[in-house]
């Protein structure tokens, strides 16, 4: 699926809720849909607990990640260079960067967890779609 699909697709019938175990950090998913549907949670784990576990370090790789790069190569440059200069506006330029890669980032991993809820609905739901397409096909 293409990112902008990943971004904008309408997640509003999920609610993946999980716990890690505190020991060895293995995923256990507890809820996937609002309306409680009766999932086997038995296969949903065998399936798809690793996939949330590799997406949520995924997510949080890309986070630590961006925040180094952001600062090694970045943010204390640009300071040095703008107190060198006595140019506090380069200081404001890269803030704002700052925040626009920070969104970017989050952009990212919003498609991340949005590729897997995807797939996860897809494959339970049977292909039949969301709650809204669901009753669309019921009424035509």
């Amino acid at each position: 699926m293409s990112f902008f699909k990943m971004l904008t697709w309408d997640n509003g019938h999920m609610d993946l809720r999980y716990t890690e175990d505190e020991y060895d950090g293995d995923v256990k998913i507890t809820n996937v849909y609002r309306d409680n549907r009766a999932l086997d949670y038995y296969a949903v784990n065998e399936k798809y607990a690793r996939q949330v576990k590799s997406a949520q370090g995924a997510i949080r790789t890309y986070r630590i990640a961006m925040l180094i790069l952001f600062i090694g190569l970045v943010f204390l440059p640009a300071v040095v260079i703008g107190v060198v200069q006595n140019n506090i506006l380069l200081v404001g330029v890269i803030t704002i960067y700052a925040v626009v890669a920070y969104f970017l980032v989050e952009a990212y991993n919003q498609t991340i967890i949005n590729s897997l809820l995807y797939e996860m609905d897809k494959d339970l739901s049977g292909g039949q779609g969301t709650p809204n397409q669901i009753k669309q096909q019921k009424a035509s």
